[in-house]
């Protein structure tokens, strides 16, 4: 008899983050994932500037480090990693016209869609908990 190999499988030769379905009410799906790591690594290199500047405080020079960070485009580049796609998206009642989902719609249903940005972030908070408790799983096994 062979023993049961025990770890974590990962199939790094695929995509490593490809978004979990969350179903709205009514019908539709949106596929979300968390950034996080690399993903938001290279958001922040996009987006956040570092700088310095010296000043003088009490008679000495200081060297002062500050960053600089475009919130509105980080914002914008965390929503499009996030929403990966969505199923059942209408622009009419009769549910004839599909709604794509790209960068600028899902930008628009974000920043104007009360009940879309409440459902996203809703599903993203309990996204976060689910892998923090599979995280603990791993950690303790």
């Amino acid at each position: 008899m062979t023993e049961e190999a025990k770890g974590a499988f990962f199939d790094i030769s695929g995509e490593l983050n490809p978004g979990l379905p969350f179903t709205m009410e009514g019908g539709g799906v949106v596929y979300l994932r968390v950034c996080a790591g690399d993903d938001l690594r290279e958001i922040r290199k996009k987006t956040v500037k570092k700088g310095k500047e010296y000043k003088k405080i009490d008679g000495n020079l200081q060297r002062i480090t500050f960053e600089d960070v475009d919130e509105d485009l980080q914002s914008n580049l965390v929503w499009d990693f996030c929403i990966v796609n969505w199923e059942n998206f209408f622009a009419d009642e009769a549910k004839t016209i599909p709604i794509p989902c790209t960068t600028e719609n899902k930008l628009k249903l974000m920043g104007r869609s009360l009940v879309f940005s409440k459902f996203v972030g809703d599903c993203l908070q309990t996204l976060r908990g689910t892998l923090e408790k599979e995280e603990e799983e791993i950690e303790k096994n």
